[in-house]
Order: structure tokens, then C-alpha cells, then sequence
């Protein structure tokens, strides 16, 4: 019998279209749930952001589909972008072998999705939201579904989402594999038998990917005030001729920025989850083609988003816990890559921040310096000045020796307007 250890490459009709896609070797997450996701168990994968998920439950689960046989796998995802961009990933892989994708979104053309959908395309990629309606509907049936992936995990299973996701799952087959997929930790992981009725094989490869990491997490000290213009000099020094994406904390904060940095003359777009879904692919694209050098967002719109060879991601304004650093810095280093995270705040912030991200990254201190970023502090030179009658000078004997006294007035000065107006007010 094959053990799961030999697992070295995917079969022949994937082989052509992987290594088109820069792999020369499984990553360790490929690894750890192949085995396990073919053989039906249910699993729960854990790896750092970057590292080939949509390929690691993807690939062995299609080699287990039956072409003609209806919609046999179901693939959640939290957001509209993810549902395409995984649904492209997959779809030559998915062709390979004689099998459909279709992506299920809301805010897109209903028409069109009704009509993909009498196909009976073997793989379905969708949101939470869609399915639920279409299901309903019974435009998806789900009798012949035989395996269900929860993409970004954590943040479907959180508190908030764990309601909608859990409803849509009661209308499944009882004996449908769960696979789950996550790059940070949810205190429900370790309660998942509790909440499904069975243990999961657990493939947590962070460790490992951590080590293999590029990436480097650098602070930039300045002052709120100061970091539109800060932003500028970036564009002209060391991100000029490359992009960047620009994360902020609320979709409020990104529509004022994006205003800040186009009035600056600074080629920027926006990208908020407001936007329909025509928009958003518009602003991807122009992005990807290095058309804009700025693309701003929060993590929740850009969560899981794959720009490939993406070297740096900006923090404009500082996440609010952990989870939020790894998801935003993932967006860079991905797949061996090096990337750069700049963190712009100050003294204060940049304590903060080591704090909250220790021990998984070190934060050093940068300096923008002849449009190059430095880890040496420059020298403060003492600038060559005129005499400066702001600046007082210090109080020495010296300087009250040569002081000149000061002259008390010994009379009041005799104006002309004071002359003309005596006696008036009287």
C-alpha cells in the first residue's frame, strides 16, 4: 500500500499546469494534507499565508471526482474576490480532468449563475450568503455533495459568522467530509469535536513556513500628520516602479486616504467590499499590471487575495490584534518571494506593535534616507544658520555680562491720535 509519506508530486494531468505555476516540490502544507484529504478524513489545515492552500486541498480532491456525476465538492469562501480567485486557480486543473467550476457570488449576475448551473459543474465555489439562497431555491442540489471546504477557517467559524456557516452545513449529507483551512489559530479548533461529532486530523506546517519566510517587518517613525507626505516619498524612493498595498482599519479611514493620496497626484485605487463585482476585478487587474501604485484596503476586503510577486504591504494604521498583522503581512513573501511590511506610526506604535506580534516577528526600526529604507540611524548634522531670534540663547554669566541694560521708559509716548482725541471721552 502507497504510504502518505511518498507523496512527492501531483498525478500526471496536474503535473504540466503545477510546475507552470513555479512548483518544483510539494510545500509542507501540500504535503501534510494530501493523504489525509484523499482518503476522506476530515481534516483541518493549518499553514502560513502564501504557501499554496488552494492547491493543497484542491488537487487531491479533484483526483477523487467523478466527471457527469452532479456537484460532489463545495468550496466556502468569506468574500466575492477569494470565490474568483480560487475558482481560477483551480479551473485549468479542474479542466485537466474532464471536470466543471463554477463561482457562486452575490452582488454578480443571478441569470448568468442560473444558467452555469443547469451545467452541473462538479466543483462550486461560493459565498456563504448565495448558496444559502440558492439552496433554497433548490437551484443546488446537495445530495450527491461528498466533501465541503471552509476556506479562511477562522474567519468563518468566529463568533460573528459561526451561526450562518454552521446552518448552511446542516443542509448537507451527514457523511459529507469536512475539510478546513486556515492560516491562524481559532479557539474553536481545538473544540471541533465538541461542535461536529468527530476528531479531525490536524496539519499544522507554520512552524516550518515561518523558517522559510523572506519577509521582512520594518517601522517607519512618524507622526499622523506627516504620513500622506511620508506615503510620497515612498512612491519616488524605494517602492518607485513597483506597488504596494495599503491596509487601514475601516472603510471610512480608506475613502479619506484614498482622496488624500489622488489629490497628491499619486496613482491609487480603492478597494472597500462596497465595490460591485465588475469594480473590484477592474481595480485587481489594474493593480496586478502595476498600473497603480497604491492599493488601499482593510484586511477583511483583501483577506486571502493572491498578487503575485506583491513586494510590499503598508501598515497606515495599525491592526488591531495578531490575527489581523499575519493577514495583512501575508499578502507579501508569498511563495518564496521576498517582501517587505512597512509599519508607519510612532515611538508608541512601534512598542505596541512589537509586542502584540512578538514572538513571531521581529520589528526593526528603518530610516528613509536618499529614497533607500536603512536599518543605521542617520547622524544629526548641525545645520549652518544665520543668527535665529526664535531660538533664545542660553542664560550664562557671559551672556548677562555683555547684556545691555534695559532702559526703563521714563515717559509716555506722545501719539498724534492719543493729541487729537483729548477731552472727547471725558
Amino acid at each position: 500500500m502507497t504510504t502518505r509519506s511518498e507523496y512527492q508530486a501531483p498525478i500526471q494531468p496536474f503535473m504540466g499546469l503545477w510546475q507552470t505555476a513555479g512548483f518544483t516540490e510539494p510545500t509542507p502544507i501540500q504535503k501534510a494534507v494530501y493523504w489525509p484529504l484523499k482518503q476522506g478524513e476530515p481534516v483541518l489545515g493549518l499553514a502560513a499565508t502564501g504557501k499554496g492552500k488552494t492547491l493543497a486541498f484542491g488537487l487531491p480532491l479533484l483526483e477523487t471526482l467523478q466527471p457527469g456525476q452532479g456537484t460532489q465538492l463545495l468550496i466556502l469562501e468569506p468574500s466575492a474576490e477569494l470565490v474568483m480567485q480560487v475558482r481560477e486557480v483551480l479551473r485549468p486543473y479542474a479542466a485537466a480532468v474532464d471536470l466543471k467550476i463554477q463561482g457562486v457570488v452575490g452582488k454578480a449576475n443571478l441569470k448568468r449563475q442560473l444558467t452555469q448551473l443547469k451545467e452541473h459543474p462538479e466543483v462550486i465555489v461560493a459565498t456563504v450568503g448565495r448558496l444559502t439562497e440558492l439552496l433554497g431555491q433548490r437551484q443546488i442540489k446537495p445530495d450527491r455533495l461528498t466533501t465541503l471546504v471552509i476556506d479562511e477557517a477562522d474567519l468563518q467559524l468566529d463568533p460573528e459568522h459561526i451561526g450562518a456557516t454552521r446552518e448552511l452545513i446542516s443542509k448537507f449529507p451527514a457523511d459529507v467530509q469536512l475539510a478546513l483551512m486556515s492560516a491562524t489559530e481559532q479557539p474553536i479548533f481545538k473544540e471541533l469535536a465538541q461542535w461536529f461529532g468527530y476528531d479531525f486530523v490536524r496539519c499544522d506546517t507554520r512552524a516550518i513556513d515561518q523558517q522559510q519566510q523572506q519577509t521582512a517587518h520594518d517601522f517607519l517613525i512618524v507622526g499622523n500628520h506627516h504620513k500622506a507626505e511620508l506615503m510620497k516619498q515612498l512612491a519616488r524612493g524605494p517602492i518607485s516602479g513597483d506597488h504596494a498595498l495599503v491596509f487601514v482599519r475601516h472603510q471610512g479611514q480608506a475613502q479619506t486616504l484614498f482622496k488624500t493620496l489622488k489629490y497628491i497626484n499619486l496613482k491609487v485605487g480603492m478597494l472597500t467590499g462596497r465595490e460591485s463585482s465588475q469594480e473590484r476585478q477592474r481595480i485587481m487587474q489594474q493593480f496586478r499590471q502595476g498600473k497603480l501604485t497604491y492599493l488601499v484596503t482593510t484586511e477583511l476586503a483583501a483577506r486571502g487575495l493572491d498578487f503575485a510577486g506583491l513586494s510590499f504591504v503598508i501598515n497606515y494604521d495599525m491592526p488591531a490584534d495578531l490575527t489581523s498583522y499575519i493577514h495583512r503581512a501575508g499578502r507579501t513573501g508569498r511563495m518564496a518571494h521576498q517582501g517587505t511590511v512597512i509599519n508607519l506610526g510612532n515611538d508608541h506604535d512601534r512598542r505596541d506593535l512589537q509586542k502584540l506580534v512578538a514572538p513571531h516577528y521581529r520589528i526593526q526600526t528603518v530610516y528613509l534616507l536618499e529614497k533607500h529604507l536603512q536599518t543605521e540611524k542617520p547622524l544629526k548634522t548641525r545645520p549652518n544658520r544665520e543668527k535665529n531670534w526664535s531660538m533664545p540663547k542660553a542664560d550664562t554669566p557671559q551672556s548677562r555680562e555683555k547684556a545691555p541694560e534695559l532702559r526703563k521708559k521714563t515717559h509716555k509716548k506722545k501719539r498724534f491720535r492719543d493729541q487729537k482725541n483729548i477731552g472727547k471721552h471725558r
